[in-house]
């Protein structure tokens, strides 16, 4: 089946690579009177941070140069996020301060990469389908997260914040009863990306004959459609960059003897460098098939 491509396998087995059990969790110092937060790295350390980064940029480049990678880039986002909700999830187990990582997660792994899902649902490939699928996770958890989760890890007379064009007191309990609220739709939400992800997996799995084309044909748009494409995937990329790194530097999270050249954080920078360079190496190609169609 299309499903199963052997370069698809290829980058699973780095996933395996990277995503072996570790025992760090987001916390706070144990030091009395401390209230220094030590960052998961397996969840969200630099390695991991700047390879979703350049994936969204390789979406971009891909919108303009090379339309085909666009599913390339989904592949590499669905990778990383499958080992980041693996160690976000054993974290939680595990009580690790869920209010700081959670925030962190939901804007890396869901709004940074809003823009790079099929708008036509009848072209959409399995990539596609566990996108949505992985999506539904961190939605569908928000109810658990603000009802009880925020609580996990907490140390007393510390405050963790997230940052949402300013930096809000998650113990806040007028912000609480909000989340609260909002967090019964985000779980709706979730629902609805369950069942639409594991129609588009069903219909690709079992579906009868292969789709033609790409299945997101950025190669038919207009170039004014492309630039308002390009101006949203801008605007969210750009948010949820300053949401990730905002959070961090506002409670001053800190990781602990974690470098660039550690296999979970190397192996997912590669993964986006990758992606980017793949979607630049198509556009040459690109450039000269539009050339021929000027000229025939």
């Amino acid at each position: 089946m299309a499903f199963f491509k052997p370069a698809r396998v290829f980058i699973v087995a780095c996933l395996l690579f990277f995503a072996t059990p570790a025992i760090a969790t987001t916390r706070f110092d144990k030091a009395p009177g401390s209230c220094k937060i030590i960052g998961d790295a397996d969840v969200y350390g630099p390695g991991i941070r700047y390879g979703y980064y350049l994936q969204w940029a390789a979406i971009m480049l891909a919108t303009w140069m090379a339309p085909e990678q666009a599913k390339n880039a989904r592949i590499a986002t669905n990778v990383i996020t499958i080992a980041v909700f693996a160690n976000t999830f054993r974290g939680a187990r595990e009580g690790s301060l869920v209010a700081a990582e959670w925030w962190i997660v939901l804007w890396l792994t869901f709004f940074l990469s809003l823009h790079n899902f099929p708008a036509d649902l009848k072209r959409a490939s399995g990539s596609g389908g566990v996108m949505l699928m992985l999506w539904s996770m961190i939605t569908a958890a928000q109810p658990w997260l603000y009802f009880k989760g925020l609580d996990i890890g907490h140390k007393p007379n510390c405050v963790v914040k997230v940052f949402f064009f300013t930096g809000i007191n998650v113990y806040n309990h007028v912000w609480r009863t909000i989340w609260k609220v909002g967090s019964g739709f985000e779980c709706l939400t979730g629902f609805y990306f369950f069942v639409l992800g594991g129609a588009i997996i069903v219909r690709e799995l079992f579906g009868q004959g292969e789709r033609s084309g790409l299945d997101n044909d950025i190669s038919t748009w207009t170039a004014g459609r492309k630039v308002l494409m390009t101006f949203a995937q801008l605007i969210t990329g750009i948010t949820s960059i300053v949401q990730v790194e905002m959070t961090i530097r506002v409670n001053r999270i800190e990781f602990s003897s974690t470098t660039l050249l550690s296999s979970g954080q190397l192996i997912p920078l590669l993964i986006g460098c990758l992606t980017v360079v793949a979607a630049c190496g198509h556009g040459p190609k690109s450039l000269v098939k539009w050339l021929r169609g000027l000229s025939a």
